[in-house]
This record gives structure tokens, C-alpha cells and sequence, in this order.
């Protein structure tokens, strides 16, 4: 998240550049009374008139192999929270609106089935009440630039105490509480009293049910406090030993990193346990950085190469990118890992570095050359070329996941059908689409005009919206809508592509088979956290390695049940739990569905997939590790017959 700032650049300040004029000067000696008296005073003056007026921004830095999260900001900021406006009135907004989210309603001590609001729906909630009638008023008066900016910058550093509060709700809870003694604090939903109370020495901390409203609400405005200083001083070493003061003696690896990025307990014990203590660090660290921009280019509505796009994108929207393949081609991007400890335990793991590079994947604003990522001069969705259709934002991983459905393009009078089982809002649904068009067909027009190759898509969920959505954004993707019939369709050159979408019921009715069916399962999210922060705090340890993983194994099963013979089965989530991934896959393997089916796993060697053989395990599944390119993801795929 960053805020409306001006760096201050000191070295480029004219006193300071007079300042090292004099110094260098043969009459240094004689003038250092007048740089003491004049320059330097100047200086100061305008250092401090120049952030006054200013806000910070915050950069995320490179890190190293074994670093945590830093960020670099003026020094002149760190030590004077006024001056980075995270004022008291903001910050008591915020803890205010904080209160429903980390205390919600209960009766009789016990939590009611109304499901907790979240940081989310608390910041609209705010926002609304604070600057709608606001913001209608400064519209009426005909506000300044300057005023509406004003206004703008402070939604934006109410959104960063709120929802940065909230993710790092863990960690700001036990600093806040190693920071006053031995008070009884109430534990913010829903931190685990029974998994954390052991733990804390002789610091009493109680559950919320039980404390007074002013309790709860005095912990969320030191948690508030807390998460100001985070941003601003980064001072990791002092809130270390805050952590480790109240942990007293306890050396528990999974508390301290669970606590230290403030994510589940659970799930930094199962990343230790399947990943390794390296592994695991810099799988925390990475959850709570901001992940990388990478769009997919539309191969209907964009016919040409992927450095053409980039240079489009240049051009009309003024947007640095880089094609993935030649980012690898640059650059390492093994080295984030310990790949002897991915040996020893993840034997399916791999990084961005050991897997072909889709076609069509380009990263905007690449932090190449040491250098971090720039600032977006508009929104992603304004652009002209997202507009236009020319490309989707999706992250790498996710292109890996339809790229290993190895689509063949559809021969002279052919087809080819493929099933998107869990199409949610049509990324792969899209991206399936794209792959279809971004192969030459080697086929001709038949004696009355119409094109001989045909690919029939389908996308399937349980949820009505998302289905909508896949049908709101046909036209921008190059597909005509027959509004009477349901279905889409694009031809083009020797292809006519149909796509449509349907529920179980109509799925199941049409008795139809597919040559490939995709199955991006719902899941924990563990391995985009970065994208949903929230997300794991929305996590229960129950549901993500039990219930979860049985939801998961009745989908696969299902969506087998629609793969025709000699057709291809993938299975994919966006988790880094073994329970969801290759557990879901052995259960599925099997299975009577499995056998009956005549399934077989595919190895991606067969095809060149993957150019890093695996360390161990089985070669037809892959876990792709987050990393500064790509969001973690796991997929396994078979064959019928």
C-alpha cells in the first residue's frame, strides 16, 4: 500500500550540495562558522518545510536469501510520528471501526452463527460514514485539487491502519501486551486461547467473551499503535524482543514464526513440518509482501508477439513490462530458496525458474537490475489495452496451471472440448480461450465458407454471480454473446470457438464428455496470502485439513466422471498444504473412480513442462513455491485410458 509522498532527496538539495562545495574548497578552515551558521540551519529548514507538507510512501525493498520484510522510507519520518499524519483521530477511527472485527457479538459467552464482519466490510462502513457526505460537499462547493487530495490521502492511511491491523493482528496483540506488564488482555478473534495461553509465561491473556468493552476496545487501539510504529520504524529487532519477553523461554520454531508474521499457528506448524524451517521463513515473509503484477496477453483480441505488447503497453500507457521468458533468461530466480532443504522434503517443489514460461506472460513494472518496482501511473484497469482486451491480469502460476493441460490446437475438421469445473470469475476459462487462438491451425474454409476447426469451452461453478461475471466480460475479450441461446462465440481464421456457461444440473443433464477438464479446487489459499491477507484469519484448522481436502476429493471425483476417453484430467489448487495437495491426490489415485476410469498419472517430462526434473516424489505433480514472480500453486494431472 503506498500514500501520496515526495521523497526527500538530500543529496540533490542545493544548501547540501554548497555544503560540499565549501568543505572541498582550499578555505575550508575559514568558513566552517558561516556553513554552521547559514548552510546548515537552511538545510534543515528545508528538509523539515518539504516533509511537512508531504506524506511517506512505502518501498518494498529486494530482500536477500534469509531476510525478512523491510521497508525503506526517509529517515527524517521515523522518528516523529506526527509528522507521518498517522494521528491520534485516525488511529482512534480506526480501533473503533477494528472493535466488531476482533470482538464480535456473542451470547452467553459463546460466539452467535452471524459471521464475524470482516476488516473489509468495516473500512466501507467507515469510509461511507466519514467522507460520502464529504466528498458530496466539496463536489458542491467546487473543492480545491488539494482538498480532495487531502481527503483521498486520509482514506488511504485509514485503509492501512485497518486492514494492516487486522492482518498483523497476531503479532501487534503480543507486543501490545508485552508492552504493558502484566494487564489481562483480551485475546482478538480468532487467536486460539487454548493453543496460545501456554505459552505466554505469567501473562495472563483471556478470552473475549469475558473481558469488559473497555478492555476490548483498549486492546485495539494499543494494537492500532502498534501496527503505526510498524510501518514507520520497521524496528523488527525491538518488537522481537517484546515477542521473546513475553514468550520467555519458549524455543517453539512454529509460535515464533507464526507470531513474527502473524499468521495461524497451524499453519506455520504444517509448513515446518512439510517444508523445512528455511522454507517455511521465507514462506511467512512472502505472505506478507506484495506480490507482482503479471497479465496475460489475449491471444483473440492481441496478434502479436509478447514484446509487441510490451511495447504497446509502453507506448499508449506509458507502462514499463518484460516477458517472463526473459526475466528468466536474466536473472536467477532460484535463489530465494534453500534448494538442498526443498530436496529433503518438498519433493514435487519447484520455483518460477524450473518451469517453461507460458506463452503470453509478461510482468509489469519488473524490479530488474536491483532496482524496485515502479509506481503504476494509472490503474491497471484503465488502461487502454486492458480496455481493448489485449491482455488479463493473472498471475504466472496460475498460466502454468493452464498451460499444463497441454491444449493441442484442434486438427482439419476436428474439435476439441474443454470443461472449466471451477470457473469462478473465467481467469483460466479465459486463459484456456487464448490458448486455443494462439496456435496456427493448419486448415481451410470448407466449399461454403465456414471454418472446419472447432473448440467448445465450458465453464462450471456452483456459484450463480461468478457465471455472471464470465458472461459480463465476453465482449471485452473478443466473444459475441447469442443472448437467446447462452452461448459465445469467436471465429477466427481457421477456428470457431464457442464458450458457454452452465451449472451441475445442465452439466450433468447433457451427457456430454470432455477432451481435457480442469479442477482449480477450492482451497485454503495458503499460497496467495498476499493477494487475500485477510484470508487467514477466515482459515480454521479444522476445515483446512479435514474438511477441505474431503470437499476437494468429491470435486475431482466428480469432474473425472466428464473426462473422455484418452482425455486429460488436471487437478490444481492455490495451497502449499500437503492435505489439500498431494494427500487429495493419492486419495484420488486410489479411488474406485480412478481405477474404473483406466486414469494414469502424466508426467510433465513427457512434454518438456517442468525443466527441473524432480528432486523426489511422484513427476506428474508439481508444487510451485511463491516466490518475487509468481503466487504458490499446486497441480497434478492424469490421463484416461
Amino acid at each position: 500500500t503506498s500514500l501520496p509522498f515526495t521523497q526527500i532527496n538530500v543529496a540533490n538539495s542545493v544548501p547540501y550540495n554548497l555544503f560540499l562545495m565549501m568543505l572541498s574548497s582550499p578555505m575550508r578552515s575559514a568558513r566552517v562558522t558561516l556553513i554552521a551558521i547559514i548552510v546548515l540551519p537552511a538545510a534543515i529548514l528545508k528538509l523539515v518545510c518539504s516533509f511537512q507538507s508531504r506524506y511517506i510512501n512505502l518501498h518494498i525493498t529486494p530482500h536477500s536469501k534469509r531476510s525478512v520484510r523491510s521497508v525503506s522510507i526517509d529517515i527524517n519520518c521515523r522518528h516523529n510520528k506526527e509528522d507521518c499524519d498517522w494521528d491520534s483521530e485516525l488511529q482512534q477511527e480506526a480501533a473503533t471501526a477494528l472493535l466488531p472485527v476482533f470482538f464480535p457479538e456473542h451470547t452467553d459467552g459463546n460466539l452467535t452463527s452471524i459471521k464475524p464482519i470482516t476488516a473489509e466490510n468495516a473500512l466501507k462502513r467507515l469510509l461511507r460514514k466519514k467522507y460520502s457526505q464529504r466528498r458530496q460537499n466539496n463536489q458542491t462547493n467546487n473543492a480545491t485539487i488539494d482538498q480532495n487530495k487531502t481527503m483521498d490521502e486520509s482514506r488511504g492511511r485509514l485503509a492501512e491502519l485497518i486492514l494492516g491491523t487486522s492482518v498483523m493482528r497476531l503479532r501487534h496483540f503480543v507486543v501490545a501486551s508485552a508492552s504493558n506488564g502484566n494487564s489481562t488482555f483480551p485475546l482478538p478473534y480468532p487467536l486460539n486461547h487454548t493453543e496460545l495461553s501456554p505459552h505466554f509465561n505469567d501473562n495472563p491473556i483471556c478470552e473475549f467473551t469475558s473481558c469488559s468493552a473497555e478492555e476490548k476496545m483498549s486492546i485495539c487501539e494499543m494494537m492500532v499503535t502498534e501496527h503505526a510504529k510498524y510501518i514507520v520504524s520497521k524496528d523488527s529487532k525491538q518488537q522481537l524482543e517484546s515477542i521473546q519477553s513475553l514468550l520467555g523461554s519458549s524455543d517453539d520454531p512454529a509460535l515464533i514464526l507464526a507470531i513474527e508474521h502473524s499468521i495461524p499457528l497451524f499453519l506455520a506448524s504444517s509448513l515446518l513440518s512439510q517444508c523445512g524451517y528455511d522454507t517455511t521463513k521465507q514462506l511467512c515473509s512472502l505472505m506478507n509482501e506484495p506480490g507482482p503484477i503479471t497479465i496475460r496477453k489475449n491471444a483473440i483480441q492481441f496478434k502479436g508477439t509478447d514484446d509487441e505488447l510490451c511495447k504497446w503497453l509502453l507506448e499508449n500507457d506509458g507502462v514499463e513490462s518484460l516477458p517472463m521468458k526473459d526475466i528468466q533468461n536474466r536473472q536467477n530466480l532460484n535463489t530465494c530458496y534453500d534448494l538442498d532443504e526443498l530436496k529433503r522434503y518438498k519433493g514435487n517443489g519447484r520455483v518460477m525458474g524450473e518451469l517453461t514460461s507460458p506463452v503470453g506472460c509478461i510482468c509489469i513494472n519488473p524490479p530488474i537490475d536491483g532496482k524496485g518496482r515502479k509506481k503504476l501511473p494509472k490503474s491497471i484497469w484503465s488502461m487502454s489495452s486492458y480496455q481493448k482486451g489485449f491482455f488479463e491480469v493473472q498471475d504466472a502460476g496460475s498460466q502454468c496451471i493452464v498451460a499444463a493441460l497441454g491444449l493441442d490446437p484442434p486438427s482439419m475438421s476436428g474439435s476439441i472440448s474443454i470443461l472449466d469445473y471451477c470457473a469462478g470469475n473465467g481467469g483460466k476459462t479465459f486463459a484456456v480461450s487464448s490458448a486455443v487462438f494462439d496456435r496456427k491451425i493448419d486448415a481451410e474454409s470448407d466449399k461454403y465458407g465456414d471454418t472446419t476447426a472447432v473448440a467448445n469451452i465450458v465453464s462450471h461453478d456452483v456459484v450463480d454471480e461468478r457465471l455472471r461475471q464470465i458472461k459480463g466480460s465476453l465482449s471485452r475479450v473478443g466473444f459475441d454473446l447469442d443472448k437467446a441461446t447462452g452461448i459465445a462465440e469467436c471465429i477466427q481464421d481457421n477456428l470457431r470457438c464457442t464458450l458457454q456457461t452452465a451449472d451441475l444440473a445442465e452439466l450433468s443433464d447433457s451427457d456430454t464428455l470432455f477432451d481435457a477438464v480442469l479442477v482449480d479446487a477450492p482451497c485454503s489459499s495458503s499460497g496467495v496470502l498476499r493477494r487475500r491477507p485477510s484470508q487467514r484469519w477466515l482459515m480454521s484448522k479444522e476445515d483446512t485439513l479435514q474438511s477441505l481436502p474431503n470437499l476437494q476429493l468429491e470435486i475431482i471425483q466428480k469432474a473425472a466422471s466428464f473426462v473422455k476417453e484418452g482425455g486429460v484430467l488436471v487437478y490444481a489448487t492455490c495451497s502449499l498444504l500437503e492435505e489439500e495437495n498431494e494427500d487429495v491426490a493419492r486419495s484420488f489415485e486410489k479411488s474406485e473412480v480412478f481405477r474404473n476410469g483406466g486414469f494414469v498419472p502424466w508426467p510433465f517430462s513427457e512434454d518438456g513442462f517442468s525443466e527441473g526434473g524432480t528432486h523426489r516424489g511422484a513427476d506428474h505433480e508439481i508444487t510451485l513455491l511463491p516466490s518475487e514472480w509468481n503466487d504458490g500453486f499446486f497441480f497434478a494431472r492424469y490421463k484416461k485410458g
